[in-house]
């Protein structure tokens, strides 16, 4: 190719924790001395990083792949690199039905992209330092650990990724240093299991001595936990994160379910009664913690009856926020072996848009007890309709994930900064708008 720079694009999917491998990819393709390019139609090299845990990831990493082999029948000298989860789970059926695809590579490998490539990347002292950021700026992901020791049935992760490997405390300091150079405000703790960190390494949990260290790190305003288990909750957990001055009280713990005959087919580790100490734990010791949370319908073994005892829970539990997966009957998990999956499509459909909508319910009536409050709030950008109008989110909401604030300023606010705001409006169920206070 001479002199001229190779042109990579790169399409991330699935969860921030795959969004973390992307940045990771990318920083070593940067020491191979590449232009990266918005734009697909004139990249060299696709690289499409997938998500394969369940049906309608598998199906949107499938969709992808088609849609950028398309641009290499107009040009077929681009080079398509698939990676993620899903070529971790089905490599070979893949090699044989989408030939068309230059390079499936494994996740154990993904980091080596450059050298199959034929890129010679120059020496590298610590990837995790060379890190590209795909979020704006001011927040990004810390990944603390990798792979999962439960064994929820449903669940294919650690047959994708492997038992739970925790980094050192050391070593996710150090990159949070860099993070924070880099102008990063707010640090988003993930990982399949956060509650568990360190257990394997140093053999008791380490989260609040690794959290302790990275409180000291000048620039870092906010820490949020994320991917926290129930079973590894424990009333001194709440007590810690309640005297936390930089961890914002708001945790992310997928419940799935709240029966404890679902529950234990679910081959979960805890049962209701857990779940509802944890709640009583917040009244007790943090009443503004916001808690996000996510279910799962249409398990083969939940009943009419099961379903309408999770709906009845969910009203009285209150969550803040909460998403709704349908059951997805995965090939080499307990359940795919252990229940025929009879429940339909179109039930699963129905289950889930009755919670939805209990749900929407409880979070716009939690968005109107705001009104009139005051909060700081994280400007993330610009409205998509208003582009002049900033907004950004209190500590009550994940990038990307939870509701919005509309900020009403008459001073200019800047991308990263965090402004006072006085709740006055709810707007689209989820989001709200406040007023700079002076």
């Amino acid at each position: 190719m001479g002199n001229k720079k190779l042109k990579v694009g790169v399409i991330s999917l699935g969860c921030p924790k795959n969004l973390v491998d992307t940045e990771l990819i990318l920083g070593k393709l940067k020491k191979s001395d590449v232009e990266f390019s918005n734009n697909l139609e004139n990249s060299d090299v696709i690289i499409v990083n997938t998500c394969g845990f369940i049906e309608p990831a598998k199906e949107e990493s499938i969709d992808t792949i088609f849609n950028v082999l398309e641009l290499k029948k107009k040009y077929p000298d681009k080079k398509i690199v698939v990676t993620g989860c899903l070529v971790e789970r089905y490599k070979k059926v893949l090699e044989k039905e989408i030939p068309e695809v230059d390079f499936f590579i494994p996740l154990k490998e993904e980091l080596k992209i450059p050298e199959k490539l034929g890129l010679n990347p120059s020496k590298i002292e610590n990837l995790y330092n060379l890190r590209i950021l795909s979020t704006p700026k001011h927040t990004a992901y810390l990944k603390i650990s990798e792979g999962c020791d439960h064994i929820c049935s449903f669940c294919a992760i650690p047959n994708i990724r492997g038992k739970h490997r925790s980094r050192t405390v050391e070593s996710l300091v150090d990159e949070a240093k860099y993070l924070a150079d880099l102008g990063v405000k707010e640090l988003n703790i993930i990982s399949q299991d956060t509650s568990y960190y360190g257990i394997d390494i140093y053999g008791k949990s380490m989260l609040w001595k690794l959290i302790d260290e990275l409180e000291k790190i000048e620039g870092i305003k906010w820490i949020r936990l994320y991917y926290l288990y129930p079973s590894t909750v424990n009333e001194d957990f709440i007590k810690e994160l309640a005297n936390r001055e930089k961890v914002v009280k708001y945790i992310e713990m997928p419940i799935q379910h709240s029966e404890d005959k679902i529950l234990k087919d679910m081959q979960r580790g805890y049962r209701r009664s857990k779940i509802e100490k944890i709640l009583n734990w917040r009244e007790k010791y943090i009443p503004e913690l916001a808690i996000r949370t996510s279910v799962i319908v249409g398990f083969p073994s939940e009943t009419d009856e099961d379903f309408n005892h999770l709906k009845s829970f969910i009203k009285s539990a209150k969550f803040d926020w909460l998403g709704v997966f349908e059951y997805s009957h995965e090939e080499g998990t307990p359940a795919y072996s252990m229940f025929e999956d009879k429940i339909s499509k179109d039930e699963k459909v129905r289950r889930k848009n009755e919670i939805l909508e209990i749900q929407e319910k409880i979070t716009e009536e939690k968005n109107r007890e705001l009104i009139g409050k005051e909060f700081e709030i994280l400007v993330d950008g610009f409205s998509e309709e208003w582009e002049s109008l900033p907004v950004g989110r209190s500590y009550r909401s994940a990038y990307e994930i939870d509701g919005i604030t509309y900020i009403e300023t008459v001073e200019p606010v800047k991308v990263g900064d965090f402004v006072k705001v006085r709740i006055k409006d709810v707007v689209d169920i989820t989001d709200t708008v406040g007023e700079v206070l002076d």
